[in-house]
């Protein structure tokens, strides 16, 4: 086997094992190296498949920094970029939450959040985040399909985005519940979802709910 036949072997393995990793549950993509992808195979939960999308703590920007993009009024940003331009988002002070603040955004400011890196889904399957907010009010949130090309987390995000400007998302029933103060666990449904790679988004406002997210979960439980 020449060289580059070899090559374009290890190419197509690699594309192989990142796709049969996002069927077993482990967040991977066809862009990272095999390097990063072998030692993703130890994530393989041995009962029932859990994907974190998003968990707070001192290494949240270096974890999910690349892999989870905003748009707001200035365009898009990942959410280590956004950070640097707006202090409260994801600090210290909330120990790295994702928090959509009126000191940064001021009132009545909408901005959406997109996970760039695709997840199996299932209509088994609940989506589970953990937050707290200050009211109960409606909420949106959405499943994108992958886009087959190779595009950049940037245009990914933007993809998504379009998608749900454009009506090819789908909706996820969901809402904001007051919580006082404290952290709580919700269980959104996947009902009649066709099995498949999606991007996960969701959209929080600045108003009386001002969201603070700890983490993002994909889990398949029985509520």
């Amino acid at each position: 086997m020449s060289i580059g036949n070899y090559l374009t072997a290890l190419d197509e393995q690699r594309d192989a094992l990142a796709r049969n990793l996002v069927t077993m549950g482990v967040q991977a993509s066809e862009s990272e190296k095999l390097n990063t992808l072998v030692p993703k195979v130890l994530q393989i939960p041995s009962g029932s498949p859990e994907v974190t999308l998003f968990r707070n703590g001192n290494d949240a920007l270096t974890t999910y920094g690349e892999s989870i993009y905003t748009f707001y009024i200035d365009g898009y940003r990942s959410i280590a970029g956004f950070s640097d331009v707006y202090p409260h988002f994801c600090c210290a002070e909330n120990a790295y939450a994702l928090y959509y603040n009126q000191p940064d955004f001021n009132w009545g400011q909408t901005i959406y959040t997109m996970c760039v890196e695709p997840i199996h889904i299932s209509s088994s399957n609940k989506i589970m985040m953990s937050y707290k907010s200050g009211a109960t009010d409606i909420g949106e949130m959405w499943l994108v399909p992958k886009n087959n090309d190779t595009l950049s987390p940037a245009d990914t995000a933007r993809y998504i985005y379009e998608a749900i400007q454009n009506n090819n998302a789908i909706s996820v029933s969901f809402g904001w519940l007051g919580t006082v103060g404290n952290y709580i666990n919700v269980l959104h449904e996947c009902n009649g979802i066709n099995d498949g790679e999606y991007y996960l988004a969701w959209k929080a406002v600045t108003d009386n709910t001002s969201p603070m997210i700890r983490s993002v979960k994909v889990v398949d439980v029985t509520i």
